[in-house]
């Protein structure tokens, strides 16, 4: 796996550097400047995955995210920064495939990269507390019923309406009225929340092992 560590501060950066290379985990093709255009090194090195730091998060940092991911569709983006506001981190998870608080240790880097390859997306246990948790969880669960709870733990693990049909032995359009419901019922959330909702309420079935501590959500293991 080629990585691309694009640090303002060279010294963490070569840190970062150090760690992956003991840990014989990755081959690091390079360490830029956020400010030294990190798209003309990308498209020179060709890596598969690039470390960002974030410092003074702006709407800026949210388009630069997105012309990464609209530039270079195949890179997978692992973003490091300080504990950013709920509203933020909406925004920024459609482009991004990871997001690690600078007060995490080393090794949730690591496992970051790990689960990034395996299931797509990894967020660190604070950036979870910080982002999912529901107030009103408890009343949210109460309102779903058990058919609405099994379709909503089988779409989270499946890529289309059809292929949770399928595995549930039902018609789509019955999937579609469902999961209709289930947003009703749950409010605004988007996919990402939903599938923090249902790891946390444990609708997911037992043959998805887990991504971190607080969530129960990850790639099947079958």
């Amino acid at each position: 796996m080629k990585i691309l560590i694009a640090y303002d501060q060279k010294l963490v950066a070569e840190c970062i550097k150090t760690y992956l290379l003991e840990n014989q985990y990755a081959q690091i093709v390079g360490i830029v400047n956020n400010a030294d255009n990190p798209f003309k090194l990308i498209s020179e090195l060709k890596p598969d995955l690039v470390i960002l730091e974030f410092k003074l998060w702006s709407i800026e940092f949210i388009d630069y995210a997105s012309n990464l991911n609209m530039n270079f569709p195949h890179l997978k983006i692992l973003v490091i920064s300080e504990l950013i506001s709920q509203e933020l981190m909406v925004k920024i998870m459609p482009f991004i495939n990871g997001y690690i608080v600078k007060s995490c240790s080393a090794e949730k880097i690591i496992r970051a990269i790990q689960e990034i390859y395996t299931s797509g997306k990894y967020l660190c246990p604070k950036a979870i507390d910080k982002f999912f948790s529901c107030k009103n969880g408890e009343e949210y669960e109460s309102k779903l019923t058990s058919r609405e709870k099994q379709i909503l733990g089988t779409w989270i693990t499946e890529e289309t309406y059809n292929a949770v049909a399928n595995t549930l032995n039902i018609s789509e359009s019955t999937v579609r009225t469902h999961l209709k419901n289930i947003r009703e019922k749950l409010g605004s959330l988007n996919h990402l929340q939903m599938m923090i909702y249902a790891c946390q309420h444990n609708l997911i079935s037992d043959k998805h092992k887990p991504i971190c501590p607080n969530c129960r959500f990850s790639v099947s293991t079958s």
